[in-house]
């Protein structure tokens, strides 16, 4: 047995990223850059994959990472790691950030469906995700078509995954400049229930960001599944301030409670000086185009949860912190959801 930690970045983030001179760099990368080749005794291998936007010339980023292109090639990548390293009985960690997020969900839904394939069929990697991505998913035809690909090329008929962890899943792209256009509808999820396979989950969400564009994608999962364990849990700042890159204060909190779920199941790293602020100032993502745009304000727990579901939402410890202390700080969304719950429901440590 061995672990196989997949980790997927954000647009136009990638290893060595720098602003200005100076490192900037998102928690998938601290988290990939941390993991150990061997831990008690089980290797450890790491497959990181940079963001959109990252590759060609600059308008080439550009273009790629305002459309989204390439975020099936990024997909695809990881799921030949896991062709080409998988075995039976492996434990496989995933973590994303933003579409890096988005792809770790998507990959997610192609190891449901379509199984991870042998080595020896390697050559129909494409035409299993062209089968997945057909959106003919949970119809009788498609179901089928999954089944009978499953049976024939699989390595086995279902393959858990231990730990799906991701900052600040966003439904869209992202970009005004899309709309509701057809990238945003390529690129849209299949399925926003928590795939079966996934035994824990976990998600930051940003409470701070206004971006009409960057809804939240929450995860939903079946009340009967108790031994599934879901946790989606806000925390302070915007889209970057939780998934990292910018200032560490606010995600280095978010970075620090997700190696604490990975740790928990396994997962080892070597030690990190984490610096966590939850007085930290955090940014203002409304800026240039997205100014034109009213500011919506993402709403904390769900007013109606469709019958036999659940969101699992709570906000983090350090919230109620900032709020007790900081005077100043009162989010539209925050203040009612505090409201709604009596100020004192709803908080995880």
């Amino acid at each position: 047995m061995k672990r196989i930690i997949i980790c997927c970045d954000g647009t136009w983030d990638y290893r060595n990223i720098q602003v200005n001179g100076l490192p900037a760099i998102t928690n998938v990368v601290k988290v990939a850059n941390a993991v150990l080749d061997i831990y008690l005794g089980v290797e450890q291998k790491l497959f990181y994959e940079p963001g959109v936007g990252t590759h060609g010339s600059l308008l080439r980023r550009l273009i790629d990472g305002i459309t989204g292109n390439g975020l099936f090639k990024n997909i695809l990548n990881a799921y030949r790691y896991l062709v080409q390293h998988y075995e039976p009985g492996d434990e496989l960690f995933l973590l994303g950030f933003s579409r890096g997020a988005f792809t770790v969900r998507e990959l997610v839904g192609l190891i449901q469906h379509c199984g991870i394939v042998r080595i020896d069929s390697i050559n129909k990697v494409e035409e299993g995700f062209h089968l997945y991505n057909s959106r003919t998913l949970n119809t009788p035809e498609g179901n089928a078509k999954t089944a009978l690909f499953r049976q024939q090329y699989a390595v086995e008929e279902s393959t858990p995954i231990k730990f799906l962890g991701v900052w600040d899943t966003v439904g869209t792209l992202g970009n005004p400049l899309l709309l509701n256009g057809i990238f945003t509808k390529r690129y849209s999820f299949h399925d926003y229930n928590l795939s079966p396979t996934v035994a824990y989950a976990y998600q930051a969400i940003a409470i701070d960001e206004q971006r009409i564009f960057f809804k939240p994608a929450l995860w939903m999962k079946d009340k009967v599944d108790v031994h599934q364990v879901m946790e989606q849990v806000w925390f302070i700042g915007v889209h970057d301030d939780v998934g990292g890159g910018g200032a560490i204060g606010l995600s280095d909190i978010t970075l620090q409670w997700i190696i604490d779920k990975a740790t928990n199941l396994g997962l080892g790293f070597k030690a990190i000086d984490f610096k966590p602020d939850w007085m930290q100032t955090y940014s203002n993502s409304r800026t240039g185009l997205y100014r034109l745009f009213p500011p919506y304000y993402r709403r904390i727990g769900e007013e109606i949860e469709p019958e036999g579901k659940e969101s699992c939402q709570s906000i983090h410890v350090s919230v109620l912190e900032r709020y007790q202390q900081d005077k100043t700080y009162r989010p539209r969304n925050l203040v009612d959801y505090l409201r709604r719950t009596n100020k004192g429901g709803g908080i995880m440590e």
